[in-house]
């Protein structure tokens, strides 16, 4: 085929693409717009969009189009998505970017979708999210003027094709080369990388993550940090994660991403999900709380969980990607779907691949695995209606059509890792308590065997980028759960204190890790960079604040700013500064040994009770009230070598400097960020 017949043949696929493209603007005619406004009064969290208007509750509703009338700022906001669309098209016809031209955020924003684009500085107000377009009849004005840039494009795609062909073109792969990826392959190439999840120890140790069809797979799972601008080279030497990276080379074998994220940048996004992959966003809901599921783009579908009386915060952040391989990648984050999550602050991520299983199994309604919880938590995020949604429009032969099918079709007998959630909502007995929270830590846990053995101690070093309002009473139930403790022995224990007289934990068992204002002060983007870390000069400066359990949280990698959440607990020998959970009399202990010599939890919760969940009421009648959807994953630490294991997996110096009282203090937004 010569170039101009090339040319002429692109050209007319194109027509018809953007005829497609109209033709589904119009069936979107009828949506509800979604309006967010940004506030500051989200208490010990991040601030959380408000959704002003009223959206259906579960799924989309046709209104007469009398009532469909949009406001300047909604049809503002179509032309930005349509330019945002476009945008990303023209820039995955010239190539892939490497440069970096937003500038660092002052504040973490957070939007269901954000039209600014790559240039423009996510501290501006958000522009409103809305349905698509409303047009009666495809535009020509529009197709014409697309087809005419698109040719342009071709031409120099076509020159550029021909400038740099090869003499001897590669051979294409082959179609049993993209089957073997589909299996897990017999023998594991060993290469310099992250930190592995081996079953055998689950200890940090070489990467063993493999290769097929140039695609670099992780059987067994594999935690790093993302990449950063930032870091220093001298102190950056370890293999990190880029979103696109985790998506893949080839685009075109991904079948459907399922995503979950409180902040998002829809422009970004869009230029690294691949064109016409259906796509499930899970993001924050509105100011009422209800439960949603709306189309916002073509072949995209956001679903909102539910939050009693508008409450809380969707804080999980995820992604699936189904493959046309058979294969399913996981990735478990501390980082929002922005682009300054994963290049001007640090974050980590875990990613595991899991194969097709050769035969269904059957659906086991009382399974506790890992990919029974995670279906539990799809459930909770109002992710079924959003399936059905793809399924009864545009995208029949999705590779995932029910929420069950997660398990009994894919094969996760390589996971080693525990999921550890947080669900919003209030729960009641012992058999719900267990399900959400800390008291879910404390059962990932105790499944895992890494209690804390009896003659040894738990140290916690607590990490995070938000800091709560924290009773000693809290202190003392988290402390408890991450021991691995009964419900029943830490009520026991409560009990036998003096009212209004628990002690906090000593510094030297429980660290909580926060920057100073000297670290931010010292780090390489300054006090504009610490947008996304928050403490209250009012939760400082409180009487009772443990103030004592301050230690400054310095990056590995050098002046960095970390918006990882990690809690790390290692088994200690007693000394005269115990933990003060104790055991009562006739509790079960834990075995005076352990195969393993603590834990490491990496997710998206951080150090607060909107996060961890707050305990009440009586062993016979316990009750867990959590403010927060969140997402992260518990990895044991091996019984020897703990602490060097511990230090490898951590992304902070240890051991960390603790705060000089009346000399060092947090740093705090509301203090410092107004005296820029």
């Amino acid at each position: 085929m010569d170039e101009d017949a090339e040319l002429q043949l692109a050209l007319e696929m194109s027509r018809q693409e953007e005829e497609e493209r109209q033709r589904r603007l119009q069936v979107q005619k009828n949506k509800q717009p979604e309006h967010i406004v940004l506030t500051d009064s989200e208490p010990e969290e991040i601030e959380r969009p408000i959704l002003q208007a009223k959206p259906p509750r579960h799924k989309t509703s046709s209104r007469a189009p009398g009532r469909n009338r949009q406001s300047p700022q909604d049809r503002q906001l179509e032309k930005d998505l349509e330019k945002a669309r476009d945008t990303s098209a023209t820039q995955r016809a010239a190539g892939p970017s490497t440069s970096y031209t937003r500038p660092h955020p002052t504040r973490e924003r957070s939007s269901s979708v954000s039209s600014t684009s790559s240039t423009t500085g996510p501290s501006k107000m958000a522009r409103p999210e809305v349905g698509l377009p409303t047009a009666s009849k495809p535009n020509t004005g529009t197709v014409s003027s697309f087809l005419a840039d698109r040719a342009k494009m071709e031409r120099e795609r076509l020159a550029r094709q021909k400038r740099l062909r090869p003499q001897a073109q590669q051979p294409e792969e082959t179609e049993s080369e993209e089957e073997e990826e589909g299996a897990p392959p017999a023998k594991r190439a060993k290469a310099e990388g992250g930190v592995s999840i081996v079953p055998t120890s689950h200890a940090p140790a070489q990467n063993h993550s493999v290769t097929s069809s140039s695609e670099p797979l992780f059987w067994e799972g594999e935690i790093r940090q993302t990449a950063n601008r930032h870091a220093l080279p001298s102190k950056d030497l370890k293999p990190v994660w880029r979103l696109s990276e985790i998506l893949g080379q080839r685009h075109d074998q991904i079948k459907l991403i399922i995503f979950a994220s409180y902040s998002n940048d829809i422009d970004w996004i869009l230029r690294i999900f691949p064109e016409n992959v259906p796509v499930i966003f899970i993001g924050q809901p509105g100011e009422n709380g209800n439960a949603t599921v709306h189309n916002i783009l073509p072949n995209w579908v956001k679903a909102t969980p539910f939050l009693a009386n508008g409450r809380g915060c969707m804080h999980m952040k995820f992604m699936l990607v189904f493959y046309s391989t058979g294969r399913l990648r996981i990735m478990v984050s501390t980082a929002n779907f922005v682009d300054y999550d994963w290049r001007d602050i640090e974050n980590t991520a875990w990613v595991q691949d899991f194969p097709l299983r050769s035969k269904p199994i059957e659906h086991d309604p009382k399974a506790d695995d890992f990919p029974a919880q995670f279906q539990h938590v799809l459930s909770k995020l109002n992710f079924a209606p959003a399936i059905q949604s793809h399924l009864k429009g545009d995208h029949p032969q999705l590779p995932l059509r029910a929420i069950t099918e997660l398990r009994t079709r894919w094969d996760w007998s390589k996971v080693t890792v525990k999921l550890v959630v947080s669900l919003a909502g209030k729960y009641q007995g012992v058999r719900e308590v267990v399900k959400s929270g800390h008291t879910n830590l404390a059962t990932a846990i105790r499944e895992v065997g890494a209690m804390c053995p009896e003659g040894k101690e738990l140290a916690l070093e607590c990490q995070g980028s938000s800091i709560g309002t924290y009773s000693a009473a809290w202190l003392n139930e988290f402390v408890s759960s991450a021991k691995g403790q009964s419900l029943s022995r830490w009520f026991s224990w409560k009990n036998q204190q003096p009212r209004g007289k628990i002690p906090i934990p000593p510094a030297s068992r429980l660290k909580i890790l926060f920057p100073s204002l000297r670290t931010v002060d010292e780090s390489v983007l300054k006090r504009p960079g610490g947008g996304t870390m928050f403490c209250r000069e009012k939760q400082w400066e409180a009487k009772t604040f443990p103030k004592q359990l301050f230690h400054d949280s310095k990056s590995k990698r050098g002046g960095v700013l970390m918006h990882s959440k990690m809690v790390l607990g290692t088994f200690v020998d007693k000394g005269k500064n115990a933990l003060l959970v104790s055991p009562s009399k006739g509790a079960k202990s834990s075995s005076s040994t352990s195969a393993f010599g603590g834990w490491c939890y990496i997710g998206s919760h951080n150090f607060t009770p909107s996060a961890w969940g707050n305990l009440s009421g009586s062993a016979d009648s316990p009750i867990m009230n959590v403010t927060n959807y969140e997402m992260g994953i518990l990895v044991p630490l091996p019984a020897e070598d703990t602490e060097k294991a511990a230090s490898e997996l951590v992304c902070w110096e240890r051991p960390a400097p603790a705060y000089r009282l009346g000399v060092d203090e947090p740093w705090m937004q509301d203090k410092y960020m107004l005296a820029l």
